[in-house]
């Protein structure tokens, strides 16, 4: 799934035509408040896997080597 953010002028009367085709078509609406949730918990699993990755030793001392 992919994932787009609109800003738009909310009196545009086409704009909300448009939108309104596009959760009709299947798109959904998501709110500021649970992107921005969303977005704190993948980093708190993003860090939280790196420390373990860097506690078991499984981590490379060498960032550059990760995109050798």
């Amino acid at each position: 799934m992919a994932t787009i953010t609109l800003e738009y002028d909310g009196r545009n009367s086409a704009i909300k035509k448009l939108i309104e085709v596009l959760i009709s078509l299947g798109a959904k609406e998501a709110s500021a408040d649970t992107s921005k949730k969303a977005q704190v918990q993948n980093v708190k699993e993003s860090l939280s896997t790196a420390f373990d990755e860097l506690h078991s030793g499984k981590a490379r001392k060498n960032a550059r080597n990760l995109f050798a």
